[in-house]
């Protein structure tokens, strides 16, 4: 079986270097390591959709949105300052219909909810915040 890595995948064992950039920044740690990957398992047992993501580090890094909750999350954890989630899904039905929307806000908040995340919900998004305070850079986010 193959192990996919969590949020405490630590490449070249930066983890404690991002943790030093939050407090030089006077952010505080409002997540933990078993809080994501309780949320990374969440969706990766989700079937049929997953939810477009991006996060912002504690570098000041934006990330693209992506779909991908395997490999590209943003490892390790620890480099998280906020994670934003779409709960909207868009099926294309053809050229000339517009696309069907499906809201998943329900499944997803609750979840978010029961893990304990602190959050906040804007528009068709929610982010989560890693460290505290709350940073509302372009939140909600231009469309995508």
């Amino acid at each position: 079986m193959i192990s996919l890595p969590m949020a405490d995948a630590n490449p070249r064992n930066i983890a404690d270097d991002f943790r030093e950039k939050a407090a030089l920044r006077g952010l505080v740690g409002a997540a933990n390591f078993t809080k994501w990957n309780e949320l990374i398992s969440f969706v990766r047992g989700m079937s049929g959709w997953r939810p477009s993501y991006r996060s912002k580090s504690v570098t000041g890094h934006v990330s693209d949105w992506d779909v991908e909750w395997f490999y590209h999350l943003p490892f390790p954890f620890t480099c998280v300052q906020w994670f934003d989630i779409g709960l909207h899904e868009r099926t294309q039905m053809g050229r000339l219909m517009p696309p069907k929307i499906t809201d998943h806000s329900d499944e997803i908040i609750s979840m978010i909810q029961r893990i304990g995340f602190e959050y906040e919900v804007q528009k068709d998004i929610v982010r989560i915040w890693g460290y505290l305070p709350r940073c509302h850079e372009d939140f909600p986010p231009v469309e995508r």
